[in-house]
């Protein structure tokens, strides 16, 4: 019997302790008035980064308009890029390691054109390795790393939108 309750308190007291600090999961952004409608303004329509971010905005409840117009809060990514950088060369001459790079500058308006976020450089880095054994399996791991760091830009990018309409 006291194996049983051992074990009950084990689930219980770390549940009760992680409800007490305040942590919570990570659900979707929670939008103020003014960003429920939005368009995403972007150099390139058909990128991933675009694409992810309108979902990530629909789901959190906001209209997600094709332009910009009057009474409609607009986001703004501009120098987009997602870049591996070279780290280390072996003796040989062959890449040891890298590092891709995502940045973006974001900026965030309101309808009525009021900046709710001036113009931020927002950066995220990944560092790999490079194996030449393993030539084959270094695209596959690069375009994984991509999908990752996107999926990350797109949450940055979303409590960034959130954090500035409750300002």
């Amino acid at each position: 019997m006291s194996m049983n309750i051992a074990r009950g308190l084990a689930v219980v007291v770390p549940t009760l302790m992680l409800a007490a600090c305040g942590f919570q999961l990570r659900g979707e952004a929670n939008l103020p008035p003014a960003l429920q409608r939005v368009h995403v303004q972007i150099a390139d329509q058909f990128s991933p980064l675009k694409r992810d971010l309108e979902g990530a905005l629909t789901r959190a409840g906001a209209q997600v308009a094709d332009k910009s117009g009057d009474g409609i809060a607009e986001l703004t990514l501009t120098n987009v890029s997602l870049a591996p950088i070279v780290r280390s060369v072996s003796a040989a001459a062959f890449v040891n390691e890298f590092s891709m790079i995502y940045h973006v500058e974001l900026a965030i308006a309101d309808g009525a054109g009021a900046s709710l976020l001036p113009l931020q450089v927002i950066e995220h880095s990944r560092e790999f390795t490079f194996d030449q054994s393993q030539a084959i399996g270094t695209n596959v791991e690069q375009d994984e790393i991509k999908k990752e760091m996107e999926r990350d830009m797109v949450q940055t990018v979303m409590r960034k939108v959130e954090a500035a309409g409750h300002k």
